[in-house]
């Protein structure tokens, strides 16, 4: 079911870069079920699921005897998704998929491990809090307060956080984590971050708490990662063992 349901929306995004490209125009009619079934090795009714949906988002009409015609242009919404098993930074993954990525820092100091950074790092003194927002196309995407040891990452006030991926300065260390723990709660952006991120102060964001330890377990870095559901998805994989 999760395949079939991956082809048609595939489908659909193929038919909607067209018309955003300008090889289908408004008024066009469409490839016949028959003819797209054939031209992408795919079944009638993934055909006419893709066109439904299409119908429904109101991008194109079907009328019984004529075929199926584009009413208007549509709106693309590339979504960055999370929660999968290989890790690589934020602006990686937003390139990855075909979109400008910046960052802007907004804040980077050292301040007393207390409260929940505590927890994280029980035996450090002092971390640097790194605080910095995710642009995708210019737009406020993400917003990151993150965590990480004094104790290992002594010279990080000297790296370039805006241009520069964390991950490539743990990694020059050789404190790049080599285990990710995380965790999603869905929550409200604070106060002080919602000019920041052109944000409504009701309005329900996805939560990533990320927890990164190295080789040799040391943890490395506590991450608060607050990100707009309209750009954002999660990829939830359960393995299930059948007795």
């Amino acid at each position: 079911m999760a395949q079939a349901t991956k082809i048609y929306e595939q489908l659909m995004d193929s038919i909607k870069k067209k018309i955003v490209d300008g090889d289908i125009q408004i008024g066009d009619r469409l490839d016949s079920e028959r003819t797209m079934s054939q031209r992408y090795g795919i079944n009638r009714m993934t055909v006419r699921n893709a066109l439904k949906h299409l119908e429904q988002e109101g991008i194109v009409a079907s009328y019984r005897g004529k075929g199926t015609y584009v009413l208007k242009i549509p709106k693309i919404e590339k979504k960055i998704e999370l929660g999968k098993e290989t890790m690589c930074s934020l602006g990686m993954q937003i390139r990855q998929m075909g979109m400008k990525s910046s960052r802007i820092l907004v804040s980077m100091s050292k301040i007393p491990c207390e409260g929940d950074i505590k927890e994280e790092y029980p035996n450090e003194k002092e971390v640097y809090e790194i605080i910095r927002v995710s642009l995708i196309n210019d737009r406020p995407y993400a917003l990151q307060e993150t965590y990480i040891p004094c104790s290992i990452f002594r010279d990080a006030e000297r790296f370039d956080f805006v241009n520069e991926s964390l991950y490539d300065y743990m990694r020059d260390l050789n404190h790049y984590p080599t285990i990710m723990e995380s965790t999603l709660h869905i929550d409200v952006l604070p106060f002080e971050y919602l000019d920041l991120m052109k944000m409504e102060s009701k309005k329900k964001m996805f939560v990533f708490y990320y927890k990164g330890y190295d080789s040799m377990d040391n943890p490395v870095e506590y991450t608060k990662s607050y990100h707009d559901p309209k750009y954002t998805s999660f990829c939830y994989n359960a393995r299930v063992k059948i007795r």
